[in-house]
């Protein structure tokens, strides 16, 4: 705390200053006559330099600023002689107060004229000191006369700063922007968000704020303002000292946004109320304000109780905010008065002057804004000991800002997100009167990066408590939405519930939840542009309508981006149009662009604003523009933007008109060659790469290159061309991506292609656009062979042309190339499947075989190439049927298939028909009707060894290993599985000899080789990871996870089945998933977890019953089983042990029948029905013996000599066991210490004689001594 206090009492028509040092008393100096040092024409000066001028810093006006910066002193050395040289005494107590430094000495002027108060005491200035005193005291505040100061308020919480941020803006784009103080303020807590709690009040009103500070009594610390004052002089509610009568005002904000204005008493009253201490208040610039606004504001609040306000004189720069606010809060944070705190956050304004201005960033002596009301110094919170959390607590706090940092929402723009404040506004608005926000606006205007923008601010401020965002533009459902949001929500745990439920529980969720869905790029969904066949279904579509409409009535909001309105939602949105950037945002954008391209704003002219005007805020027209200023000045740009728009004609496709006359007007300042060449990029989509370039200039003589000369006149060479892509980028047409691409705004390939058509003659652009399409099948092709060998590099090449791909498919179905639209889908298909997209595979099918048809008949009518392709698109359907279960749809489509190959007639189908008998034989193979299944690998196979097709016979090869492996035949399924795997290794086709180790990998589990299997899993999931296919790696997870749960090593089973559980799920795949399911609970049951073993089993249950899979819902029946045996509900666990046994024998699954047999002896022993239990484990046995499964063989007999044992029949129980301890020492080995003990039981029982003869009648050998006497160490313990 300081040493000295000096204070300026104002009484009357007199002034007298007091000193006193620490706890004296103090001492004054006479009174002197005071007069306003300051006419209304010098404050003018002043409120403009400090509001108008960097808004307008050219011609004389840089001069007039400098002017009014030198009068600063002269302005404080008039306050000075005012205070400090009227008196002896006055100077005496100046000097004994600041002789250990100012920064041990607070000044406090007391007065009630707002007249007193208003003058800017900040410019206090020491002649004899050479500087301003406000920067470098250690605390200025203004104080009432005549009001006691109050007592204290009861204890706050100390753990953080509450504070409650109230943004009003009631007058819209008249208003400053929304985020002009929040955003700064927000920036400059980012360090210190761990000590304070920030919190928008929404709505504004003062309803709203009543009810915020009555639910959180005694909780906030500080109300911070940002919005307007006013001032009534009519109000009889407080009279000032000096006679004069009225009061202050704020405006608040209704519920439909209009001014809400409220008396300053109410605001105090409500703030003593609910013990909150300190007001911020910052002023907006309005024409209706006075001087006299903030300051009857800030001196009724301290009036009535206030422990301070801290208020803007003026209006503040959002930098000079940052500084100072950020400074403010974090010094009270940290324990600092409120008075010092204002010093502190006083200096860094003083020490960072920069502002923003058109003409870059200027100085400007703006850190005596701030000031201080206050009756006492006062410190509101109070650091105890040391607040650095421990270790596990500080990993926490870096967990939790990763998770709010990353949040799944897309990053910002190569400039970021820019402004926005006022559109900002308007979705806070819609959203108070609608759950569901429409934002309508032109491909590149801004959509997603707004709604980004809105979701942050939000976040950031408490406005919702979860964000959850979604892109359409790729086909995702509701499904997609619901999962992600329960994953997020719920973790694994969400997993356990069944689809039906998961929806009901999310929907519950979000309906008593204040959250907030982005649905993005919703138009492709239902087809865009017009005409275009929808991404969805009409029964998906319905999902997503039928869902909006039920979060009617709920706390959360769903804001929606779309380039067009979206009736079929028919929920009753509210529509939000988005246009370009306001000036003010232009400006910063401009900013950015202008230094990236190496232009000193401060060198431009007061025409530059007129300039950015004309482009009308399009973020693409002031990209493309404004590089020119490098060479060109803003005259010369408006007078040729300006003629552009005068004879522009007409518009199209809802095109914007300055957005088109700015492109013409800076592709018309390319090179000669550049305005030639460069429209040939309308023909590509998104991005292009000069390897297209290279490959025209090093073929002249192919068909692409030749169409390309008919047109441009000239091949250029791939350097030539990296020249014009750079040239383009540096003129704001492209940018930059990296190597050799270059990205395509979304609005140029229209600009462009109006170019090409209108330079050159219809015909060559057609076929030039022709032989592209030919170029891209031929390339799809090629990468789709790559696929083969090179998975990761062809992947990664085809999801950087995809955008192309898929332009080029359009194309090729409109000009019924069905060749080329084959070509190109295929690959694009696998890419789609390997990376969980088959939403998007699936929708690109449909409308591929709407153009086509339906069905065979149409196909055939428009020839070869249509059926062959209608070939591929059926069987992809009956793939996708096969993956969901609905194996009789599959098999459908095969039969429908292989009819009309067979009915043909035609020796060159033969290949084909091997196709449909292997894919007839694998939906044979998931029925489990094994022969069926190999009769037809076996036909297969057949034409493919005739033909010396080796490559497609390994395909036979693998699934007659599988049928084989199935059956328990693991000797035969490895000679299958190693053919196929010779093959595919000798290609190479690494991706598919991946399919070929898994194989290997569940032979090896099954035959007990557990590192060689994990050996098999890790080699092909590898392979699946290097080719980014989560979809296909998700089997190897889910196998690693079965090894590590065999060897009982529970975290990483789990692991490993949430990884793959997760993927499947993400894709809609809930039948795969229900393995991850069973699975997760067998590991749940292991470790003794029986109710979540429980829910695992009926989800898996579940998607199996709703599948008809029976056999699949077998294993589960078995599994809860075992949960209620182990719980002792012995009925229920034999009814579902019967419902397995029965599935299994009706599928002739014997195999797995005895596990069964096994488990019901198990329950009858447990229940002392002994009989009943051993001929359930003869059963068992027989069978496992069979199959030569020697481990559960011995585990089987075991049990049975133990019921035995039980009986005491103790002879026969010896030969039981002596008979699994010869099974466990011949294919075993780990039992055997078990077998030991067990038949030292039998000796001790028997005696040493007796044993000795059952041993030789079972064995046919003498009792051998070494074992003996194992046995016997054995039957003493």
């Amino acid at each position: 705390m300081a040493r000295n206090c000096l204070r300026i009492n104002h009484e009357g028509d007199s002034i007298q200053l007091s000193w006193q040092r620490g706890q004296s008393m103090p001492r004054t100096a006479p009174s002197v006559a005071f007069t306003h040092p300051f006419d209304k024409e010098i404050l003018a000066e002043l409120r403009w330099y400090l509001e108008e001028y960097l808004s307008f810093p050219y011609g004389i006006f840089p001069d007039n600023a400098t002017k009014i910066e030198q009068k600063f002193q002269d302005w404080g050395e008039e306050l000075f002689e005012l205070v400090f040289r009227r008196s002896e005494k006055a100077r005496e107590f100046f000097q004994a107060a600041t002789y250990d430094g100012l920064n041990q000495c607070q000044l406090v002027i007391t007065s009630d004229s707002p007249e007193v108060l208003n003058l800017p005491w900040e410019l206090l200035y020491s002649p004899s000191d050479r500087q301003f005193l406000a920067p470098s005291l250690a605390g200025m505040s203004r104080s009432l006369s005549d009001y006691p100061v109050r007592a204290e308020m009861g204890q706050l919480p100390q753990d953080k700063l509450n504070i409650l941020l109230v943004i009003a803006r009631p007058y819209g784009k008249k208003d400053i922007g929304l985020r002009t103080i929040a955003r700064p303020l927000l920036q400059s807590l980012a360090d210190i968000r761990q000590k304070v709690n920030l919190k928008v009040l929404r709505p504004p009103s003062f309803e709203q704020f009543e009810r915020e500070l009555n639910s959180n009594r005694g909780f906030y610390h500080i109300v911070h303002f940002d919005g307007h004052g006013n001032f009534d002089p009519d109000s009889t509610g407080f009279q000032h000292t000096l006679g004069v009568t009225g009061q202050g005002l704020l405006v608040f904000e209704k519920n439909d946004g209009s001014p809400d204005i409220v008396t300053a008493t109410k605001i105090a009253q409500n703030l003593a109320d609910c013990q909150v201490p300190i007001f911020v208040l910052n002023a907006c610039k309005s024409a209706q304000e006075g001087e006299e606004n903030f300051s009857s504001v800030a001196s009724r609040l301290v009036s009535l109780g206030a422990k301070g306000v801290v208020a803007m004189a003026y209006s503040v720069y959002a930098e000079a905010a940052k500084h100072f606010i950020g400074r403010l809060y974090g010094e009270l944070a940290a324990g600092a008065t409120l008075d010092s705190a204002v010093a502190a956050g006083r200096k860094d304004v003083l020490n960072k002057p920069l502002r923003p201005s058109p003409k870059g960033d200027k100085p400007l002596q703006d850190w005596l804004i701030p000031v201080l009301y206050q009756q006492e110094s006062y410190t509101p919170f109070r650091k105890v000991g040391n607040q650095v959390g421990s270790f596990e607590e500080l990993m926490m706090e870096e967990d939790g800002n990763q998770e709010q940092a990353t949040d799944e929402l897309p990053e910002a723009g190569a400039y970021g997100f820019i402004g926005r404040d006022y559109e900002i506004l308007r979705l806070e608005r819609a959203f108070r009167q609608n759950q569901v926000v429409l934002l309508k606006g032109m491909a590149g205007v801004g959509k997603t990066e707004l709604a980004v923008g809105f979701a942050r601010w939000l976040q950031e401020t408490q406005g919702r408590e979860g964000i959850f965002f979604t892109s359409f533009e790729t086909g995702n459902g509701l499904s997609n939405v619901i999962n992600s949001i329960g994953r997020r929500l719920g973790g694994e745990k969400f997993s356990l519930l069944l689809p039906a439920k998961q929806y009901r529980v999310v929907l519950q969720y979000l309906q008593t939840h204040p959250c907030l869905l982005i649905w993005d790029n919703l138009e492709p969904v239902a087809g865009f542009p017009p005409g275009n066949a929808p991404l969805l279904s009409q029964e998906e579509r319905e999902k997503l309508r039928q869902f909006l409409k039920q979060l009617r009535g709920g706390q959360s909001w769903v804001l929606i981006t779309s380039r067009q309105e979206e009736p079929w939602l028919d929920c009753g949105y509210q529509l939000v149009s988005l246009s370009g950037l306001s000036d003010n945002d232009a400006e910063a954008l401009a900013a950015k662009i202008l230094q990236t391209a190496g232009v000193d704003r401060g060198k431009l002219p007061a025409e530059y604003l007129e300039l950015l005007k004309l482009l009308r805020g399009h973020p693409l027209s002031l990209r493309v523009v404004l590089p020119h200023l490098k060479v060109q000045s803003p005259v010369q740009l408006i007078e040729a933007l300006q003629q552009g728009l005068d004879t522009f004609q007409g518009l199209e496709e809802d095109r914007d008109k300055s957005l088109i006359v700015s492109l013409d007007y800076s592709f018309t300042k390319l090179s000669d060659s550049a305005r030639r060449h460069l429209p040939f990029l309308g023909l590509f989509s998104q991005r292009v790469g000069a390897n297209l370039f290279a490959v025209l200039a090093n073929n002249p003589d192919e068909e692409l290159a030749q169409a390309y000369q008919a047109v441009f006149g000239e091949i250029l060479q791939e350097a030539d061309w990296l020249k014009l892509l750079n040239e383009a980028a540096a003129a704001g047409i492209l940018e930059y991506l990296g190597y050799t691409y270059h990205k395509i705004h979304p609005a140029l390939p229209w600009y462009l292609r109006q170019q090409l058509t209108k330079q050159y003659p219809t015909q060559e652009v057609r076929e030039l656009e022709k032989k592209l399409l030919d170029f891209y099948a031929e390339l799809a092709n090629t990468l789709r062979e790559q696929l083969v060998g090179n998975a990761k590099g062809a992947t990664f090449a085809l999801r950087v042309e995809e955008p192309n791909l898929l332009q080029k498919l359009r194309f090729a179905q409109q000009q019924q190339d069905w060749n080329n639209a084959g070509l190109i889908l295929q690959p694009l298909g696998e890419v789609y499947q390997r990376s969980s997209r088959q939403p998007e595979f699936r929708a690109l099918r449909q409308q591929a075989l709407a153009q086509i048809g339906s069905q065979l008949v149409e196909a055939k009518a428009k020839g070869q190439e249509a059926f062959d392709f209608w070939m591929y698109l059926r069987v992809q359907d009956a793939n996708e049927a096969t993956q969901s279960a609905d194996l009789e749809t599959a098999g459908a489509i095969h039969r429908e298939i292989l009819e009309e190959l067979t009915t043909l007639n035609d020796p060159s189908m033969k290949d084909t028909i091997a196709v449909s008998y292997h894919n007839l034989g694998y939906i044979a193979q998931l029925q489990r009707k094994f022969e069926e299944a190999t009769s037809y690998y076996r036909k297969a196979l057949q034409i493919k060894e005739n033909a010396q097709d080796w490559y497609n016979a390994a395909s036979d090869y693998l699934n007659l290993g599988l049928v084989a492996q199935l059956q328990r035949k693991f000797e035969e399924a490895k000679t299958f599985h190693h053919k196929a795997l010779q093959i595919y290794e000798n290609k190479p086709d690494w991706y598919k000899a991946a399919t070929v180790y898994r194989n290997l990998g569940i032979v090896a589990k099954e035959q007990r080789q557990y590192e060689e299997a994990r050996t098999f899993h890790r080699k092909a999931l590898q392979i699946y990871e290097d080719a980014q296919d989560w979809y296909n790696a998700t089997s190897d997870y889910h196998q690693l996870g079965v090894l590590a749960q065999l060897q009982r090593k529970f975290e990483e089973a789990t692991a490993c089945y949430r990884k793959a559980l997760q993927i499947r799920e993400d894709n809609q795949d809930w039948y795969n998933a229900a393995s991850d399911c069973h699975n997760l609970g067998v590991v749940a049951q292991e470790q003794g977890q029986l109710e979540e073993a429980t829910a695992y089993y009926r989800k898996a249950l579940q998607i199996y019953e709703d599948a008809q899979d029976w056999y699949s819902a077998a294993g589960d029946y078995q599994n809860l089983g075992v949960v209620a045996q182990e719980q002792k509900q012995f009925e229920e666990a034999n009814v579902y042990f019967r419902r397995a046994l029965q599935i299994y024998e009706d599928n002739q699954d014997w195999y797995n029948a005895a596990r069964n047999y096994h488990n019901l002896g198990l329950v009858a022993r447990q229940q002392r029905q002994f009989e009943k239990a051993k001929d359930y484990y003869q059963k068992a046995f027989g069978i496992i013996e069979q199959y030569q499964d020697w481990y559960n063989a011995s585990d089987v007999l075991g049990k049975y000599g133990e019921v035995l044992e039980a009986q005491e029949h103790w002879v026969e129980a010896l030969q039981i066991y002596i008979r699994v301890f010869a099974i466990d020492v011949e294919h075993n080995k780990e039992p055997v210490g078990s077998d030991i003990r067990d038949l030292g039981r039998m000796l001790k029982v028997l005696g040493a004689s007796k044993f000795g003869e059952i041993w030789q009648e079972e064995t046919g050998e003498e009792f051998p001594e070494v074992l003996h006497k194992a046995i016997e160490e054995a039957s003493n313990k």
